[in-house]
């Protein structure tokens, strides 16, 4: 699914959150998402979401991410790790 924001957040998981498309845990280093769209990975079954940016590894997390116009970035279920 595609969804476009319009948000005046400055980085990614806040905005997300925000919305409603993502819910996860905070650590220390930001948030760790487990829900997006209403799907929930299990990490007993090393299910897990990846975030990209516009189709490449992105090694940032959510909270870290800056948004600026026009960034596409992506959440991936995925499992094994």
């Amino acid at each position: 699914r595609t969804v476009e924001l319009d948000t005046d957040e400055e980085y990614l998981g806040p905005a997300l959150q925000s919305e409603g498309l993502i819910d996860g845990t905070q650590s220390e280093f930001g948030l760790y998402i487990t829900t997006v769209d209403g799907y929930t990975a299990d990490e007993s079954a090393q299910e897990w979401w990846c975030l990209t940016k516009g189709g490449e590894m992105w090694n940032y997390g959510a909270d870290a991410t800056e948004l600026s116009d026009g960034d596409t970035y992506e959440l991936t279920f995925t499992v094994g790790y």
